[in-house]
């Protein structure tokens, strides 16, 4: 399956399919050249519609996109059903994950809270129980200006982890990856979305009754741009 580009919200967007994206990183693994790949989800698009730093970080800047819940592709007017499965089944990070593993593949965790840790670390060992987990940092501030980001920095090369898997919100996620690829030792750069940590017992998306509905109220928004 070939990459996909859709609209929404007046956003550009680039949809990556499983094979593709696995294809990719692999090449990122084995070429250690420093890579992203980013989830989108509603609440990115509608971050992004209000931020030209994120809408050009989606549009141009990361290396991979990824769609990373069904209802944007209803938002779009289009309908990809094997995508769909790909995304119930969170079968990039179940691939993602298996390579890892099976090459013994060093991870580093960064998220915004000690409860976001316990959940990532948690969606991870879902897939695979002997993951190599170099490290791990929680915080919400990543500003150049601030001394965290030098921590985050300096711990990150300390172990120099193959893979990053990071949650951030808004502006954060391309801060990141900019000063990733500028100071980091890492070759790949995983950008989760925090309704990618409710999930089921076998890895699978978990979606509840107001997931659904507030789907519903963000296709009628987006097809206002259509």
């Amino acid at each position: 399956m070939i990459m996909k580009k859709y609209e929404i919200l007046g956003i550009k967007i680039k949809d990556h399919s499983v094979r593709e994206t696995l294809k990719l990183t692999r090449e990122t693994l084995s070429h250690n050249k420093p890579s992203s790949v980013l989830f989108l989800t509603r609440d990115v698009l509608l971050q992004a519609e209000n931020s030209e730093t994120l809408k050009r970080f989606i549009e141009e800047e990361a290396d991979v996109t990824m769609i990373s819940s069904a209802e944007l592709y209803r938002a779009a007017g289009a309908e990809d059903r094997t995508r769909v499965r790909e995304i119930d089944r969170n079968l990039y990070l179940k691939g993602l994950l298996r390579i890892l593993s099976r090459e013994r593949r060093r991870i580093y965790l960064l998220t915004s809270d000690p409860g976001q840790m316990v959940n990532l670390k948690s969606l991870l060992g879902t897939f695979e129980n002997s993951l190599q987990v170099a490290g791990s940092y929680d915080t919400a501030v990543l500003s150049g200006e601030d001394t965290r980001a030098e921590d985050i920095t300096n711990d990150i090369n300390s172990v120099t982890p193959d893979v990053v898997f990071a949650i951030f919100e808004g502006e954060g996620s391309a801060d990141f990856v900019n000063m990733g690829k500028k100071y980091m030792n890492t070759g790949l750069i995983v950008l989760l979305q925090p309704e990618q940590l409710k999930f089921r017992q076998d890895g699978s998306v978990k979606s509840g009754f107001m997931t659904r509905l507030t789907g519903r109220l963000f296709t009628r928004i987006a097809g206002r741009y259509r």
